[in-house]
């Protein structure tokens, strides 16, 4: 029997933990924000429930959803949705050269 209340008491005693916890948490805790884990992905830029649609625009995009540590960005959270600082690159291919019958 001395088992028995000993297991009871040291079950109450760590969900009453548990229970402040929670309780504390919902009222008195911080609020989280739209975005709480800096996400990249288009569906943390709406707001919290989501209008009919999901989108009140039509989203435009950037980037891929997982750029992370760009090094157009200062911080790691670099939304799809950001545009961009510097213009993007247009050409990597430089413009053919045609030949002529001197080499130049």
């Amino acid at each position: 029997m001395n088992l028995f209340r000993s297991a009871f008491f040291l079950l109450v005693a760590t969900q009453s933990i548990y229970a402040f916890n929670f309780f504390w948490s919902l009222f008195k805790g911080e609020k989280a924000s739209d975005n709480p884990w800096d996400s990249n992905t288009l569906e943390w830029t709406v707001p919290s429930p989501p209008p009919h649609g999901n989108f009140p625009e039509m989203p435009v995009v950037y980037r891929g959803p997982y750029e992370y540590s760009s090094p157009e960005s200062e911080t790691d959270f670099y939304p799809q949705t950001t545009p961009p600082s510097k213009p993007p690159v247009q050409d990597l291919i430089p413009e053919p050269v045609t030949p002529t019958p001197e080499g130049f």
